[in-house]
């Protein structure tokens, strides 16, 4: 390899590291996180064929189970169970013009949101609104697929999302100053990472 081509590679290398960085400051910048003031889950994924399934633990404990067709979502969403199989809520798939993934999430069978898709040149950002049209929360994931987090309008961290390197599974906090319900929230994360998982795929 010629020296040109090495330090050419070495100054990718160092502007990939300076965005990994950059997005994990920004989605802890201006929150004051203690074990005290957010829920944690641990999200498992396990991707068969064309299929996910995502065990959910809460605090360390069982909690849901999350299942759908990624490579199929329109016509089979996500779906959100208790960990017995009773069904819990679903995110369907909603295709708009210029947003790229919006999903209209229901927990016990009534609308609680709508997400919807931002165009974004580098990572993935998503409106949400609720059941009266409102904007009540945005949501923004890095390119890497390893940080994200809610806010409200406000401008107040409510939930944050963070993955390893090379790893499917991911971890959900779920803050105490969060006025959606946990079962939401969660739809919001399983949608986004579906959303991601599927454009890699393709």
């Amino acid at each position: 390899m010629s020296k040109r081509m090495t330090k050419v590679l070495l100054v990718v290398v160092a502007l990939i590291v300076v965005i990994w960085v950059v997005a994990g400051i920004a989605s802890e910048e201006g929150t004051a996180v203690t074990s005290e003031n957010y829920t944690n889950y641990r999200c498992d994924v396990k991707n068969l064929r064309l299929s996910t399934t995502i065990d959910i633990y809460k605090e360390g404990d069982q909690f849901a189970k999350v299942s759908g067709n990624i490579l199929r979502f329109v016509t089979d969403p996500l779906t959100l169970y208790d960990w017995n199989g009773a069904k819990l809520g679903y995110a369907g798939d909603d295709y708009h013009f210029i947003a790229q993934d919006s999903h209209s999430i229901y927990v016990e069978n009534a609308m609680t949101v709508e997400m919807v898709g931002l165009f974004q040149w580098v990572g993935q950002a998503y409106d949400i609104y609720n059941v009266e049209g409102r904007k009540i929360a945005t949501a923004e994931f890095n390119c890497f697929n390893t940080r994200g987090y809610v806010q409200d309008m406000n401008g107040n961290l409510i939930a944050d999302y963070h993955s390893n390197f090379f790893f499917n599974d991911f971890d959900v906090r779920i803050f105490k100053n969060c006025e959606l319900d946990e079962n939401t929230v969660l739809l919001i994360f399983s949608s986004y990472y579906s959303d991601q998982h599927a454009d890699s795929s393709n």
